[in-house]
């Protein structure tokens, strides 16, 4: 039977094959560090597990090579400490999430019934919105440049979902993008917000 590709060979591989030089156990080598002697074994190992795991919680993936969390969730300066490469070249935003920016695959707009599927809010400060009898926007808002839009939740949370319920913050011309970086900041402004019936995922 010829080989083939399937959904989970994306590196060009059949299916249960494994790269040259790669089959049997991995080779032990010294790692940063200079870790050597018993050190260099448990670390081996170490690597060793990782190799014969098929499946486990906390995973990174770098250049293929599976290693297990141990990476601080946010930087010193409140940015979303993420690593990712981006396969398939997917639109990508940053966010703010309670006063730290976070990242987001934008996967486009969707069309449901929110008293049916569970949803999360996401804020957008704008100078102008209108609605229509729908509920939804009548032409795209006038949006505050450089302003970053702003989720309520994050994965992990009781109430985050990856569809997005826009709510259009209308902000005054003097307003300074950026000055909103959290839901508690939309509320707490007084400005008028209104929630639509534009969904996201």
């Amino acid at each position: 039977m010829p080989e083939h590709l399937t959904v989970g060979s994306l590196i060009g591989l059949p299916m249960g094959t494994t790269p040259a030089g790669r089959a049997g156990s991995p080779t032990p080598v010294l790692v940063a560090g200079g870790h050597a002697g018993a050190d260099a074994a448990a670390h081996a190992a170490e690597a060793g597990a990782e190799e014969e795991e098929i499946e486990g919680p906390n995973w990174t993936i770098a250049g293929g090579e599976v290693g297990h969390g141990g990476q601080s969730a946010w930087r010193g300066d409140g940015v979303e400490a993420l690593t990712f490469n981006n396969p398939f070249g997917q639109v990508m935003e940053r966010v703010w999430f309670d006063g730290k920016v976070v990242y987001a695959v934008d996967l486009g707009k969707v069309i449901l019934d929110a008293s049916k599927v569970k949803v999360a809010q996401e804020y957008q400060p704008v100078y102008a919105a209108e609605l229509g009898t729908d509920g939804r926007a009548v032409r795209p808002p006038e949006m505050v440049p450089g302003q970053l839009n702003i989720y309520d939740t994050v994965p992990g949370m009781d109430r985050y979902s990856p569809i997005w319920q826009f709510n259009y913050v209308i902000v005054p011309r003097a307003y300074e993008a950026n000055t909103l970086r959290s839901e508690a900041d939309c509320l707490a402004s007084g400005y008028p917000i209104l929630r639509s019936q534009d969904f996201e995922n």
